[in-house]
């Protein structure tokens, strides 16, 4: 990523930005290598210092006006790095205040991504975001964190035989009279979230709307067609069966789900706000029967996430492992009803025999302050990261036990629900 020039209120600041991903070596660490233990050893300290250097902010602003208060030049660094793609929002949580603050500074980054290493990938006819740890600012100023949420306007402008696909609902389409003419889409999202769940996705889709549910959004390419079709027609229950158990309807004005080919992706799913990405290798046609289950969970589990990770997201660290467990919990309780109990004891027996393995063999605890810490966050992802989720759904469906299940909806559920959303107003 390339910063050209920053504005605050429509003059020039001076910054000085440094990528936190350099292909920079430590050559004194390596020279002390001489066996197998030592080059480990240097390839954990270089992994290591690589996450202590992600977080340290790599954009700093400097507003010299005469008249600044030290309240107006925190105000402009702690604003310095927040909605780079257009936020709409600078009040507390991405909502406007009564008033504006005379402390707010209104800052334009502009900016261009050449060739990017992470964060957001270019192929042959498609572009596509991902949401790995920590990558959002790769590819758009922003400050990654469960603390900084706030409201977005997104408008991507793509040649016209490109489908435009991101955060939010879809306000309009501008076309051009260039030549060849060009398509500007138009994005509003406007419940804050963080940076990371801000995703785009631009190829020639073909567009499957769908038939029970106008909110719902099906994408893929056009050799996928005929599977997306056959693969997508019961997720309009699982839809309405997230809103009736958690009595809240959906939080986003609309759900995208994109099919792209595997070959094309570096992970086989990438979520954001109101929108996600799979692997188009989990379609299937109407001759397969053993993929369909593992497939709909899939689908499911990512729809959850959309209620429990981008809307409901945990303050610290340390509760991440309840809006995992929150998600998984939901997601037992769509199989349950439409897979059948037996399918989902077996499916929960798997789990909990996998955590007693790992907890054997010193798993990390699911709220470790040390594990926030000293991990940066990797704790979530990988095997063990399947294992805290898996260990969180446990916790949870314990807890659903002791307090049974209606109790545990009405006075757990529903009421985090009710109290997120006033919080959020």
């Amino acid at each position: 990523m390339t910063i050209s020039r920053v504005l605050v209120d429509g003059e020039l600041a001076e910054f000085e930005f440094v990528p936190h991903f350099q292909p920079l070596e430590d050559e004194k660490r390596w020279c002390s290598v001489s066996c197998v233990n030592s080059a480990a050893d240097a390839a954990s300290s270089t992994y290591m210092s690589s996450l202590d250097d992600e977080i340290v902010p790599n954009l700093l602003i400097a507003w010299s006006k005469a008249t600044n208060s030290i309240n107006e030049q925190e105000s402009q660094h702690d604003q310095s790095n927040v909605g780079n793609i257009l936020p709409n929002s600078l009040g507390e949580n991405g909502h406007d205040g009564d008033h504006f603050d005379k402390n707010v500074k209104l800052i334009r980054i502009d900016y261009s991504v050449d060739k990017p290493e992470t964060g957001i990938h270019f192929g042959d006819n498609i572009l596509y975001s991902v949401n790995q740890l920590r990558r959002a600012d790769c590819w758009f100023p922003c400050m990654e964190s469960s603390m900084q949420r706030c409201s977005f306007d997104l408008e991507f402008t793509v040649d016209s035989n490109f489908v435009a696909i991101s955060n939010g609902n879809l306000l309009y389409q501008v076309l051009s009279r260039d030549v060849p003419p060009r398509v500007t889409y138009v994005y509003k999202l406007s419940v804050p979230i963080c940076a990371k769940w801000i995703s785009l996705a631009v190829a020639p889709f073909e567009i499957l709307p769908d038939s029970h549910n106008s909110v719902i959004t099906h994408m893929c390419f056009s050799q996928n067609l005929s599977k997306l079709q056959n693969t997508i027609g019961f997720f309009h229950n699982a839809f309405s069966h997230y809103e009736d158990y958690l009595s809240m309807s959906f939080p986003f004005g609309s759900y995208k789900q994109i099919f792209i080919p595997p070959e094309l992706l570096t992970s086989s799913v990438n979520l954001g706000a109101s929108m996600c990405m799979f692997s188009s290798e989990i379609l299937f046609d109407e001759k397969v029967i053993d993929q369909t289950i593992d497939t709909r969970i899939k689908l499911a589990y990512a729809l959850a996430r959309q209620w429990f990770g981008v809307y409901i997201a945990a303050d610290e660290p340390n509760d991440e492992w309840l809006v995992d467990g929150l998600a998984g919990f939901i997601t037992d309780s769509f199989v349950k009803c439409f897979m059948g109990n037996n399918e989902a004891r077996y499916r929960r027996y798997k789990a909990n025999c996998a955590v007693c393995k790992a907890d054997a063999s010193g798993a990390t605890a699911l709220s470790s302050s040390a594990a926030s810490t000293d991990l940066h966050g990797t704790q979530s992802i990988g095997f063990y990261g399947k294992i805290r989720s898996w260990k969180a759904i446990a916790v949870l469906q314990m807890l659903e036990k002791q307090m049974g299940p209606d109790s545990f909806r009405k006075d757990c559920l529903s009421d985090l629900m009710v109290g997120h959303k006033y919080r959020g107003d």
